[in-house]
Parts: C-alpha cells; structure tokens; sequence
C-alpha cells in the first residue's frame, strides 16, 4: 500500500548565509497525491493570510518570514514524498495492541 506524506523543510538563514535547516514529516498520511497537495496548499495559504509570510523569492522555497529587518530569515519549503506501508505488519501491530 502506498502513501503521500508531506515533508517541510524549514531554513534560517542570518546576514545572508543560511546557518540551520530542519525537516518535518506530517504524521498524517494522504492515500491521494491530490490531497496532500491540497494540504500544503491550504497550509501556505493560511501561513499568508495570517500576515506573516511572504511567497519566498529563492527558488526552491515557498514561504519566506522575515524577522529583524531581514537578517534573520525563515523558509520553508512542502515536499510530498511517497511512503510505502505494508499492511500486514499494522493489522500485526494493531491485533496485538487489543490484547493489552
């Protein structure tokens, strides 16, 4: 069985170099890639309605926020990466969780 799951990249970058990265894996998975599409789209577009992110101008990220009159910078960047589930082992998994 194959699944979606979103993955975000998340950047610092200080005085023009970038000095940490970070990423995220969503818990949730998506058995459509439409919707963890649809995902990272709403989530962009909600992280831009609340005033403060911007759509990043390096290419590579989607997000940009700017902190301290833009020296110390946040992006992010949403993937979507395909993980495969073998779902004898969570039937397994979840048969010997209703025993306990």
């Amino acid at each position: 069985m194959q699944q979606y799951r979103v993955k975000m990249l998340i950047a610092m970058q200080r005085d023009g170099a970038f000095v940490h990265r970070n990423e995220f894996l969503h818990p949730r998975g998506f058995m459509l890639l439409d919707d963890a599409l649809e995902f990272c789209s709403l989530d962009m577009q909600d992280k831009i309605k609340s005033g403060s992110y911007f759509r990043a101008q390096i290419y590579g990220f989607d997000l940009v926020r700017y902190r301290n009159l833009c020296t110390q910078n946040m992006y992010i960047a949403y993937r979507v990466a395909i993980q495969n589930v073998n779902r004898a082992l969570i039937d397994k998994d979840f048969e010997s969780l209703t025993y306990i």
